[in-house]
């Protein structure tokens, strides 16, 4: 569970919650917290000429929302990246007592999708608008965690601490049109957390 947290809450709720110190000299503090909600799913889907990775996290807390989707889509001829990360136009709703449920939707949400050719060369990039929605059915038991850190180096150091709740779930929905099933599903969950880390950093090395 620690993982997958950790990973939803770099991605997603960074920008809301990331605040660094003025000045670095001599040395820079930077102080992340996030207390709320969220839920993140991923579907995979291959054949002899194709694939497509399609992941998406959301989450929500007193100080705003964020929703981060990103479809990746391989073929003989070249491959399309399509990324959305919004904080607004979208809804999101989680059944917080039991995690039985969760939801994220949006009609028309505006994206980045850029092609490569067979090689991995950006051909190009354009602005587009997608809809994009997704149901999550809590399975299993609540899985509830705590942890304290600390990491010290020379002129570096991290403490960090995470309580919180987690619930593995079953996932459908759909990306522009397209459906994504539960039979494509690699993973998906949903919870609420409490996570908070302070950074120090001495020297010229900042």
């Amino acid at each position: 569970m620690r993982r997958v947290v950790m990973g939803l809450l770099v991605a997603v709720v960074g920008s809301l919650a990331l605040v660094g110190s003025a000045g670095a000299a001599p040395g820079q503090t930077t102080h992340f917290r996030f207390h709320g909600n969220f839920a993140e799913a991923l579907w995979f889907v291959s054949s002899s000429t194709s694939f497509a990775d399609t992941t998406f996290n959301v989450s929500q807390s007193k100080t705003g929302k964020e929703l981060f989707v990103e479809r990746f889509v391989g073929t003989q001829s070249g491959e399309t990246d399509t990324v959305v990360d919004v904080t607004s136009g979208f809804s999101f709703s989680i059944d917080t007592k039991t995690l039985g449920t969760a939801s994220v939707s949006g009609s028309s949400l505006p994206a980045r999708r850029c092609t490569y050719d067979v090689d991995g060369n950006l051909i190009g990039c354009s602005h587009v608008r997608v809809a994009f929605q997704a149901s999550l059915t809590g399975q299993g038991p609540i899985i509830k965690g705590t942890a304290n850190d600390h990491f010290k180096s020379d002129g570096f150091s991290v403490t960090d601490h995470f309580n919180g709740t987690d619930r593995n779930a079953i996932a459908t929905g759909s990306f522009a049109g397209i459906a994504l099933r539960a039979s494509q599903l690699e993973f998906a969950d949903l919870g609420h957390t409490n996570e908070g880390s302070v950074s120090v950093c001495k020297g010229t090395g900042c």
